[in-house]
């Protein structure tokens, strides 16, 4: 039997960190985000080791 395909929805910090575990899990993983490009938006956000780590 193959692996099912996860979609998360969300390429933010929760959603790339999912994506990250489970494919280090051996899922099958792809990440929606409607954003055209990745830029500094808001407030800076701290990442604890934890996150880093991942």
């Amino acid at each position: 039997m193959s692996t099912p395909l996860i979609g998360i929805c969300g390429g933010g910090i929760g959603g790339l960190a999912a994506a990250i575990a489970l494919n280090k899990l051996g899922q099958r993983v792809v990440v929606f985000e409607q954003a055209p490009q990745f830029a500094r938006v808001g407030a800076d956000i701290n990442l604890t080791p934890n996150a880093v780590r991942a």
